[in-house]
């Protein structure tokens, strides 16, 4: 039995979306379940024996999906998991930091029955929360703050891209605008150092300056080709979840995607240009800028005087706001901004086999014609203005009727909930990626991204909240044997997967943690590396960064290129020189080492301690309990207490607070 129940499922969801006939087979790309329209979808209605099941427990119409499947393949969902697990996962998940013991005991305590609801609010209200999605969104478009290449230089303005991400996700700009803003916010809105700063968009990938400065000419369109594939290829697998640059010397040889068509997104892109920092404040912008920075001014002088009679606790929420409000500060006085530098294209032809020696036919900026909802003919000729190419490219992608866009996204937002989408291929959701295990859902969410019934349209904010709220979101991390042997892999999402911090996440918790953590948002970002330059080369040398001036948060370390971090690559940081739409996670005893021995750690366990005795002065059991609150969201049990004692006077507090970090229940979240 057990055997033909695992069969059903696995055949269930692995052709659940496919609708293709014989009729079909001639052609089948062009009717990929991706490429077609979104359905309007209405939630399943529940049976009783999957109502009984989620009994007392508040649901949404998320559920309705997964409770349903659930029931198909005779599975129950996960019991709900306790409070303490439910805070400590919902706050790495919105602000990427550890709940402090006082957010705990309060939500513990809480007896509303909206208790939840207030602190998803509180969380996703947080200034933190911005920090925390713009370091997803940065590994997805490939940030980096140095060239790559051999000469690898840096790149002094390119953070404020980085604090555009940051206060995008903050106010919550519609995703649409999101989108706009990084292909064309420099043309659509060029009085708006916002915009203009988020079409940096377009230049952050690495930059070949040897084959430019010092190249023949074919090396120089080499590179430029190679430069241009590296860009469309990050806008389709970005925002389309479409591998467009696949398409570059012959049609897709999967997806239904021509090398015309390759070209005609090229086209959209072709005038887009690295070059020097120029000013992100036009001159004609100066009135509504100043106006806009009084409005922040007043805002500011606001929370000060609240600061001065505030609590501890709202102290630290003013403080946040006061923080971001200097970062948007920063960016609306305009100053250098590395972004494009746009330049009209001439005549755009098709590359024979991708090589600029044997240019083809001339194309005008188009789309994709498989992609069902929105037509491919914008109605541009072959010559042309640049910045309409660049808004038509815009419009076409943030289209509510193109089906990609939305999809893509809320399965990203899905993803980064539950350790993978929806799909689980999040950059391509073409013929080799994989197929939706809840194909209704993910349309279902994506309508409730373009078309929602409160009139929030593209509010990602909205989405997540749907998420988080949701009993499947809530379920328990633990393992049930019935329902691993039917599904193994958790497709059907039965339990919610514990999670391992990513690399900056760990360090930022160790940070937080030791009471060390400096909370400044936005600016430029700390350097733990040392430049030496070789003739026009600049070489990076990555020291232990420790001390007061490397406290930031990781999203504010410099990122360059090939500018390693020992510590942080070992937990499986990624290379920003390429986009990591699903970071890897490995198991290695690098690892173990690294967290029993790195400088790092053994400054911030130093640092720990000292914060213990300073919280808990000499009595070495508070000074655990107090390490058990900080570090693990909970109190020790009675052999946990005795067994930190005695090791406590064999090794001595720090080394105590070394075992805590290197502790599964430190580096996971369940």
């Amino acid at each position: 039995m057990r055997l033909r129940e695992t069969l059903i499922v696995v055949l269930f969801v692995a052709f659940q979306t496919q609708s293709f006939t014989a009729a079909d087979e001639a052609e089948p790309s062009t009717k990929w379940w991706s490429l077609q329209p979104l359905r309007v979808v209405k939630p399943p209605p529940l049976n009783t024996p999957t109502r009984s099941a989620s009994e007392g427990r508040q649901i949404n119409r998320i559920d309705n999906f997964i409770l349903h499947r659930l029931a198909k393949a005779d599975l129950n969902p996960s019991p709900e998991a306790d409070r303490r697990t439910l805070i400590r996962r919902l706050t790495f998940d919105l602000i990427g930091l550890p709940p402090t013991p006082d957010e705990v005991e309060d939500f513990l305590n809480d007896r509303d029955p909206r208790a939840y609801d207030k602190l998803v609010d509180r969380l996703l209200d947080s200034p933190h929360y911005g920090e925390r999605w713009a370091r997803h969104w940065l590994d997805i478009v490939r940030f980096g703050e140095s060239q790559g290449f051999e000469r690898n230089k840096l790149r002094s303005s390119v953070w404020k891209y980085r604090d555009f991400v940051v206060e995008a996700f903050n106010s919550d700009l519609p995703y649409d605008d999101f989108i706009r803003w990084q292909i064309a916010g420099d043309v659509l809105r060029p009085d708006d150092p916002l915009a203009v700063v988020a079409s940096g968009f377009l230049v952050i990938g690495p930059y070949d300056l040897t084959a430019y400065n010092n190249g023949t000419l074919d090396m120089r369109a080499f590179a430029r080709e190679e430069e241009l594939e590296g860009l469309v290829g990050t806008v389709g697998q970005t925002f389309l979840g479409l591998t467009i640059n696949c398409s570059r010397c012959h049609d897709h040889k999967f997806d239904p995607i021509t090398q015309r068509e390759f070209y005609q997104i090229s086209a959209a892109l072709g005038g887009t240009f690295h070059g020097d920092e120029r000013e992100s404040l036009a001159d004609s912008a100066r009135p509504n800028i100043e106006s806009r920075v009084a409005a922040l001014q007043a805002e500011l002088e606001g929370i000060a005087y609240r600061e001065r009679t505030a609590d501890e606790r709202k102290k630290r929420e003013l403080a946040a706001q006061r923080s971001r409000l200097e970062a948007v500060w920063q960016l609306l006085k305009g100053g250098p901004v590395h972004t494009t530098v746009p330049k009209q294209p001439g005549a755009w032809r098709v590359l024979e086999r991708g090589d600029f020696k044997q240019p083809g036919e001339v194309v005008s900026p188009r789309g994709i014609a498989s992609v069902k909802g929105v037509s491919p003919d914008w109605n541009l000729a072959e010559n042309a203005p640049e910045a309409d190419r660049r808004k038509a490219l815009a419009e076409w992608i943030a289209h509510p009727s193109n089906p990609l866009t939305p999809r893509v996204i809320v399965n990203r937002l899905w993803g980064y909930h539950f350790g993978e989408g929806l799909v689980r291929t999040p950059s391509d959701f073409g013929l080799q990626g994989g197929l939706p295990s809840h194909l209704e859902l993910l349309d279902w969410l994506a309508g409730q991204l373009v078309r929602p019934a409160d009139g929030l349209a593209w509010s990602l904010k909205r989405i997540q909240r749907l998420i988080v709220t949701s009993a499947v979101y809530r379920q328990s991390s633990r393992i049930v044997p019935k329902a691993a042997e039917v599904d193994a892999e958790n497709r059907l999402v039965w339990r919610r997967p514990a999670q391992r911090l990513e690399a900056e996440t760990f360090r930022d918790a160790v940070l937080a943690v030791s009471g060390d953590l400096d909370l400044k948002i936005g600016g430029p970002g700390f350097r733990d590396f040392k430049i030496s330059s070789v003739g026009n080369n600049e070489t990076y040398t990555v020291f232990d960064a420790v001390g007061s001036e490397f406290n930031r948060r990781s999203l504010y370390r410099t990122w360059v290129r090939a500018g390693t971090s020992p510590l942080l690559d070992t937990l499986d940081c990624p290379d920003p020189s390429v986009p990591t739409p699903r970071r890897s996670v490995t198991s290695t005893p690098l690892q173990a080492l690294s967290l029993l021995n790195d400088v790092f750690i053994e400054h911030y366990a130093a640092r720990f301690a000292i914060r213990l005795r300073r919280d808990a002065a000499d009595d070495v059991a508070a000074q655990i309990r107090r390490g058990y609150a900080l570090a693990f969201a909970r109190q020790p049990v009675a052999d946990e207490l005795a067994c930190g004692q005695r090791f406590i006077a064999e090794h001595g507090l720090a080394q105590f607070c070394v075992v805590l970090f290197n502790a599964n229940e430190f580096l996971f979240v369940d």
